[in-house]
């Protein structure tokens, strides 16, 4: 064949990513294709694909994996490679790239900045970072060619996971803040939020010939901030829990206790400079201690009104039984009865 004449003195043999890394992604194949020979072969391993470019477009896309001869096999991959070579063009304008198409897992993120939110319940700025993992896949070879590889002649996994974890970042903000999630519920609500992530993303990625297959949530850390107003919360709500086990206590006692409370709470905020910050934790400490009198009043007076209907319903049983026994008469039954439903 008079084609192959003119790669007689060439040494390339084979087109193939041998041994493709781990950290690579896209792998421009080095040699220049004025080097290939008579009986060259291109490999496609599975898993991979091989694009052919000339003048910075696409000319063909091999993404079934085998093994092809240049001189007898007549894939479009090996038509457009023949037909751009067989012209005599310049070389240096037609590059092979090979692509991985299989699932890059286990690739870490997390949040660059702090995640910043009102707590629903207790009403102090909950900041935190979420970590966790995501596994990613090109599912568009040209789309992904076109609006991300261009001409560069390799592209690392990292440099995609810094894309993803870019765009990520934004929108799980935005999840938390709709979520409007207590810092003490986040971790059963981990699950929901990243699954709606996987959606809300899945058309900006697909922009980019991408699909994100997986995303996990594995930690959540709170900043010191945060963590402080967990501290006290936590603190109170051992005071309040505290105080359900002594239900007897008298009216005055728990008055005082939340009248000492709020003292306590304008002191410290007045200690330290009487900052926006510690003001507003002195309001939730008053809150709280308002709340457990508030508790405990309610407590008592369900209490009270359980103690009269019990015994107004003794003392109509005892005169139901005095008449039955003829220790009283009819009239008499009838005065006490109405004296006992009075004063209930």
């Amino acid at each position: 064949m008079w084609f192959f004449d003119i790669f007689k003195d060439q040494t390339v043999d084979i087109i193939r990513w041998e041994n493709p890394s781990n950290e690579f992604l896209v792998w421009k194949w080095p040699q220049n294709l004025d080097e290939i020979k008579n009986n060259s072969s291109l490999i496609v391993d599975p898993w991979l694909a091989a694009i052919f470019i000339h003048n910075w477009k696409i000319e063909s896309i091999q993404d079934e994996s085998g093994k092809w001869k240049l001189d007898t096999d007549n894939t479009p991959f090996l038509s457009s490679l023949k037909n751009i070579m067989s012209g005599f063009e310049t070389h240096d304008k037609a590059q092979i790239y090979f692509v991985k198409t299989n699932q890059i897992t286990n690739q870490k993120w997390g949040t660059p900045n702090e995640i910043t939110y009102i707590d629903p319940i207790y009403d102090f700025p909950v900041e935190l970072r979420a970590f966790g993992n995501l596994t990613f896949k090109i599912t568009d070879l040209e789309n992904f060619w076109t609006n991300y590889v261009a001409n560069k002649s390799e592209v690392l996994v990292d440099d995609i996971r810094m894309i993803l974890v870019d765009r990520i970042s934004q929108t799980i903000a935005t999840l938390f803040a709709k979520k409007k999630v207590s810092y003490n519920e986040i971790d059963a609500y981990t699950v929901d939020i990243a699954n709606e992530l996987m959606t809300a993303t899945k058309d900006d990625f697909s922009k980019l010939g991408l699909e994100l297959t997986d995303f996990r949530i594995e930690d959540i850390n709170f900043t010191e901030k945060t963590q402080s107003f967990i501290d006290k919360i936590t603190d109170k709500s051992a005071d309040v829990a505290a105080i359900k086990k002594t239900w007897n206590i008298d009216k005055d006692s728990m008055a005082n206790y939340s009248q000492i409370e709020q003292l306590d709470a304008m002191k410290k905020a007045a200690e330290s400079g009487g900052t926006a910050w510690d003001m507003m934790w002195a309001w939730i400490g008053m809150a709280m201690g308002m709340n457990m009198w508030n508790q405990m009043q309610n407590n008592s007076r369900q209490t009270q009104d359980t103690t009269t209907t019990e015994s107004s319903e003794d003392k109509l049983v005892k005169i139901k039984n005095l008449l039955k026994k003829w220790l009283i008469n009819q009239n008499d039954y009838e005065k006490k009865k109405d004296e006992i439903l009075t004063n209930m």
